[in-house]
């Protein structure tokens, strides 16, 4: 009997606890995931904060080792830059605006690093631009996802902290990329993007055409019995250049049958890094506006585009250029040969290297520069994580 009573007492005691549980979760139950997400939130912000104030300081450090209050006012407050893009409800002449808006921003960008930098040469204060840039990246990604952790705060918004959640590795992964952009930036390291500007450089044997105001040269050469103009953003300062204006100002005075392009692109999950495609059209990414410029004149003038691509990742791209993209360069070479050999006998070819050249100068003697700065930097990193 005792035994029986104390068996029913058990029952309705967890009964009784279940209920209550059950009353307190479907009252606060909300409250508490919340509580539980911005837990987790908090620290994901501080980190992606830290990898900002991190790039943000590199920078300054760069500039001067003994940084004044000036200094480091006038970076603190430059991370805010911004540029608004022009409207688009009118779509006429929208590619005159946005190329107005961005060359604008560039003005403006070099006129800070003029200001804070002056004593730096032309190819540092790029490379200081470039690593401005990155380090902006990092702070607007860690400013947008603070002020959505406080709106989950404030109004307690667990779909919103959940989509937040799920958001956040890709968030991360791009803050970082944007990081080790900054420091390969300040480095003088070719990053990524720049494979397209290196392959064209290997091919490079004398000393090109500069086109001062483009950012851009050129080098006329003989590659499998065709004459081929080789081009890419001038180097070793880290600028993409301006390869529209480029190709609007050389093809005034120079008759072009065909025009190759080559440049990294992202690749999808599972494919691998460093593999080739090829294709047509005009392999860049950017605004917009050079692509626009490109294909106005390519359709005037009915002249087929080819496309080589080198498949990357985020990180790949901004990061300092691996092992596997470097060694990619031959493989590159040859794709690029077979397709000049494809072509007909007497066609004049234009070779676009395109990326940022950053670390890239402008003949074949970069290739061995690049490998020793490649590994200068490794050693660089090494050392800091030691």
């Amino acid at each position: 009997m005792l035994t029986m009573l104390s068996q029913f007492g058990g029952d309705l005691l967890s009964q009784i606890i279940w209920l209550v549980l059950f009353v307190v979760f479907m009252v606060y139950g909300q409250r508490i995931m919340v509580t539980q997400a911005v837990i987790k939130l908090e620290r994901e912000v501080y980190e992606l904060e830290e990898i900002a104030n991190k790039s943000r300081r590199q920078v300054i450090h760069f500039i001067s080792k003994r940084p004044d209050k000036k200094l480091q006012t006038s970076i603190g407050n430059f991370m805010n830059f911004f540029a608004i893009g022009p409207v688009s409800t009118d779509p006429y002449g929208i590619m005159k605006k946005i190329d107005h808006v961005t060359r604008h921003s560039d003005k403006r960008m070099n006129y800070f690093v003029d200001e804070v930098a002056p004593k730096f040469s032309n190819d540092k204060k790029k490379d200081i631009k470039n690593a401005l840039a990155g380090a902006i990246t990092t702070h607007s990604i860690a400013k947008i996802v603070r002020h959505y952790l406080e709106l989950i705060k404030k109004y307690k918004m667990f779909q919103l902290a959940m989509i937040i959640q799920m958001q956040m590795p890709l968030i991360k992964r791009i803050s970082k990329a944007a990081s080790k952009a900054t420091y390969a930036f300040l480095d003088g390291v070719p990053i990524g993007d720049g494979i397209g500007p290196l392959v064209v450089a290997s091919l490079i044997k004398g000393k090109p055409r500069v086109y001062e105001k483009e950012e851009f040269v050129v080098y006329k050469t003989r590659l499998e019995g065709r004459d081929v103009f080789i081009s890419k953003a001038n180097g070793p300062g880290a600028t993409t250049g301006y390869p529209g204006k480029f190709m609007l100002k050389f093809m005034r005075k120079n008759k072009i049958n065909r025009i190759i392009s080559i440049d990294a692109a992202m690749k999808l999950e599972g494919e691998k890094t460093a593999s080739i495609a090829e294709g047509v059209g005009i392999a860049m990414g950017g605004n917009g506006v050079d692509r626009y410029e490109i294909e106005q004149v390519v359709v005037n003038k009915k002249l087929p585009l080819d496309a080589i691509a080198i498949k990357v990742s985020d990180e790949d791209a901004l990061g300092p250029m691996n092992k596997l993209l470097f060694n990619a360069v031959p493989k590159v070479q040859q794709t690029l040969r077979e397709r000049i050999k494809k072509t007909r006998r007497g066609e004049k070819i234009l070779v676009m290297g395109v990326g940022n050249t950053c670390g890239v100068g402008n003949d074949y003697r970069t290739l061995l520069k690049v490998k020793e700065k490649l590994r200068r930097h490794m050693r660089k990193i090494k050392k800091k994580k030691k």
